[in-house]
């Protein structure tokens, strides 16, 4: 018989096991960010998407970059995908947008999270990737720092093979004090759609992915160029030949597609020689994006490039003047002879004249193929097959690449992995339509930030650069488009095609251009590999403080410690002429403990140094008096 202390006993040990239990399940729910039974701590507003907004498609206190974040679902209009049984998802499209989240009143000190379920039917059969971030807000309301996740997959569905279920994309942040409002933003890495449903923000998160702050402490004052200049500018051409994107011509986007690809081809290689001769008299070094069949002196052999394709994107659906390039071979009206016989088709006898006066070749693609249309194995070819007829030239693998069409809208993730494996580094000629604009313009047309950045997903990796298309008309927008990246210490890439620099307007609006950024003085000219690699290498600088004490002071300054910082370059490029700031209170500064002579910096209080590719140096710095930096 059991007794009556004991059976109590039993009773008691088989609570606190239970509440034990229950504790656990609620402690492992809340670190998951996922609901609980009979309670649902979800903070975020309208996150069924059931509430319409003013903005058509867009649910209320949603909102987003750009077109293309709109509620669909079997119970809305039939398409789109739903995961949680109420008929409704939010769709995502475009690498340059975002979906927003409704404000969230939140307290400092307390770790929130946030998770959505997300998958994507890319037509390009591509899986990509999502990343969350948050921001937040002051009691005034005004935005004061953020946090980003890193990029997470998001599963491909296909008819054929539908995954098991949603991917999730999560994250987890402490509320920094002076924080009153929170919103998310999810942010895709390409052009792939995305659908999203069952977005929520709770409490906890311990197990998620840590938001971490993305601004980087500048720990001494960088120079954002080289030598002290401003700002860069890169002079740009496309450059094709009939075979190489003439005959080829959309008429969305091309005014002269309706004119003979033979008169084309020829002013392409006329427009070298003229734009040569203006860069040759203010000794500028410029960049030709070249399609693949600029490198050849003929093709008499009949080489099949690419496997000679039949792309069927290239009909009158998608802006063609006609269909015939949906069953015609695209490389098919190769005429198959020489510079000597067919000069607008083969360019071949220009490469060395460009590559002796200083000036580089990057890819505009072999084929001049449409780039949000192609899958990923097309852009292997195309990229395969430019280097290699470019190395029978002498002239290197691509590193950087100028859109055909600025076509870069539809581009998905497999698409970019593929440029990226194959060693392009900066990417301009972007799509300049919403949802993919990543450089928005202004009522005047001038890029409103003309500053290369990471592109999405690639950060470290391949910059892209903004650009600006200079005409006869355009050329004063083109001093003021220049005057904007000084003021902001940006970049931009003024451009045209080679065969309009056969007019007069169009050779003196280049002069006038070249001439005044030269006289500036202040502004870095240089072809747009080298200040994309530059710019690469500069983002990617590391520094760290090291520690140091009163006794590291070796009788200069005021006898407190030294300033102490590791600068890594971190990245395949060499920093030539990085300006480091000095305080004005400086007394000495050494370079790996060498000192160096106050000549070198005291006049302009800035010290210049070059650090070469994986380098890392010590810096170090005293001063006369207390400095707060």
């Amino acid at each position: 018989m059991i007794s009556r202390p004991f059976a109590f006993g039993a009773i008691i040990f088989s609570f606190i096991i239970g509440a034990v239990g229950v504790f656990l399940f609620i402690s492992q729910r809340l670190d998951r960010c996922t609901a609980l039974p009979l309670f649902d701590p979800n903070l975020l507003p309208n996150a069924q998407f059931a509430v319409p907004g003013e903005v058509s498609g867009l649910p209320a206190g949603w909102s987003r970059g750009a077109g293309g974040v709109e509620v669909h679902g079997p119970a809305v209009d039939g398409q789109g995908f739903d995961l949680d049984g109420d008929g409704r998802g939010l769709q995502l499209i475009g690498i340059a947008n975002y979906a927003q989240t409704p404000p969230i009143t939140v307290e400092p000190g307390v770790t929130y999270c946030f998770t959505v379920a997300a998958l994507t039917d890319s037509m390009l059969r591509s899986a990509t990737r999502a990343r969350l971030v948050f921001e937040w807000y002051d009691q005034r309301g005004e935005l004061f720092r953020q946090a980003v996740t890193a990029w997470q997959p998001v599963v491909l569905w296909t008819p054929d093979r539908p995954p098991a279920s949603w991917s999730t994309i999560g994250g987890a942040v402490r509320a920094p004090e002076p924080a009153r409002v929170l919103r998310v933003r999810i942010e895709p890495s390409s052009d792939d759609r995305i659908y999203l449903d069952m977005p929520r923000l709770q409490r906890g998160g311990a197990s998620l992915p840590i938001a971490e702050s993305s601004e980087p402490t500048s720990l001494l004052q960088i120079a954002l160029w080289p030598e002290g200049y401003q700002a860069a500018v890169a002079f740009t051409f496309d450059w094709e030949t009939a075979m190489g994107g003439l005959v080829h011509s959309r008429s969305v986007d091309d005014p002269r597609a309706d004119e003979d690809p033979v008169m084309r081809g020829m002013r392409m290689r006329t427009g070298v020689e003229t734009s040569m001769a203006i860069f040759a008299r203010h000794n500028v070094r410029a960049t030709y994006y070249a399609t693949g069949y600029n490198f050849l002196m003929g093709n008499r052999e009949q080489r099949r490039f690419m496997g000679d394709p039949v792309f069927p994107w290239a009909s009158v659906a998608n802006g063609w003047r006609s269909d015939r390039w949906v069953t015609h071979r695209w490389f098919g009206d190769d005429p198959y002879g020489t510079v000597a016989t067919d000069p607008a088709w083969y360019f071949g006898d220009q490469i060395e004249p460009l590559l002796a006066a200083g000036h580089e070749i990057q890819s505009h693609t072999f084929s001049h193929l449409y780039g949000g249309y192609a899958d990923a194995a097309t852009w292997r070819a195309d990229l395969e097959a430019w280097n290699t007829v470019a190395a029978e030239r002498g002239v290197g693998n691509a590193r950087s690449l100028a859109f055909p069409w600025s076509s870069s809208a539809g581009m998905s993730d497999a698409n970019w992995d593929v440029i990226e494996q194959l060693g392009i580094r900066s990417v301009t000629r972007l799509s300049d339509y919403g949802p993919y604009n990543l450089f928005p313009t202004d009522e005047q047309g001038l890029v409103r930030n003309p500053q290369c950045r990471w592109l999405p997903g690639r950060e470290g990796r391949i910059l892209a650069c903004p650009d600006f298309y200079l005409t006869p008309d355009r050329a004063e927008m083109a001093i003021v488009q220049i005057e904007r990246a000084v003021a902001v210490g940006g970049m931009i890439d003024i451009w045209a095609h080679t065969e309009e620099v056969t007019s007069v307007a169009q050779q003196t609006a280049w002069e006038d251009v070249v001439s005044y950024t030269v006289r500036r003085g202040d502004v870095w000219v240089a072809p747009l590999s080298e200040i994309a690699h530059w710019q690469i290498a500069r983002m990617s600088l590391s520094i760290t403080p090291v520690t140091t004490t009163s006794a590291d002071s070796f009788g200069y300054g005021n006898g407190e410690p030294a300033q102490r910082y590791h600068l890594s370059n971190l990245s395949p490029y060499d920093l030539v002429g990085l300006m480091i700031n000095l305080p004005s209170d400086t007394a000495a500064v050494a370079i790996d403990h060498n000192i160096i002579s106050r000549t070198q910096w005291e006049a302009r209080g800035w010290l210049r140094i070059d650090l070469a590719a994986g380098q890392t140096i010590e810096v170090t710095m005293w001063l006369t008096r207390s400095n707060s930096r």
